[in-house]
């Protein structure tokens, strides 16, 4: 399978983030991985960004913080900073599609453990960017009451059945979301990597395809 890859450069308040952007051939579809840090890390694991690309999405794979800002304790949970960022890289994104410089197509997020309320917030005020979000884990009312009300993207959130703190979490937090929500629990014996990559790819054809 032929996979075009691109490295991109997104300015920001106070640093440039650096991304890397793989289209496969008739890309109809780009995801988005959100991370403050290690975003390459989570789109690898169990070849998961191969997999939506062999379902004909690209990934982009990029870190919202820059050196020294990754040892900071608090850095990754810092939700208006890392929105700030993440919503300058949506508006960046659009920008190269109308300029024809990477396929007009529709984006997702996807994201995990403490991106995932980041994720939430951003596809909330980003409602005509973003068409599918899909969350591994975490708690998704840190997002904020104001952006629960108001999330129209598709909602996939995948958890381990043993996690029963982001399950309660989603379940409180479902009645306040107007939008279409689904919650998959995985049983980790039966390869909690490959279950999700494949629950992620069906998601995004349904959602994003066309």
């Amino acid at each position: 399978m032929m996979t075009e890859r691109q490295a991109l450069q997104f300015p920001v308040a106070h640093a440039t983030l650096h991304g890397e952007l793989l289209l496969p051939a008739n890309t109809h579809g780009i995801a988005v991985f959100v991370a403050a840090c290690n975003s390459t890390q989570q789109a690898e694991q169990g070849d998961f960004a191969q997999h939506l690309h062999i379902n004909g999405f690209g990934t982009l794979t990029l870190d919202l913080l820059v050196g020294n800002e990754c040892n900071f304790t608090d850095a990754e949970v810092h939700l208006p900073h890392l929105a700030e960022r993440l919503l300058a890289v949506l508006t960046q994104i659009r920008r190269m599609m109308d300029a024809e410089a990477i396929p007009e197509v529709p984006l997702a997020l996807i994201a995990a453990g403490d991106a995932t309320p980041l994720a939430v917030r951003v596809a909330a005020l980003r409602d005509l960017d973003v068409g599918a979000l899909i969350c591994h884990g975490g708690l998704v009312d840190l997002a904020g009451l104001q952006y629960l009300k108001v999330l129209r993207a598709p909602l996939l959130m995948l958890v381990a059945k043993t996690d029963q703190a982001a399950i309660a979490n989603l379940q409180r937090a479902k009645e306040f979301m107007p939008g279409v929500i689904a919650l998959e629990q995985i049983d980790t014996e039966e390869g909690i990597e490959r279950v999700e990559s494949r629950l992620a790819s069906e998601w995004l054809q349904r959602y994003l395809h066309g």
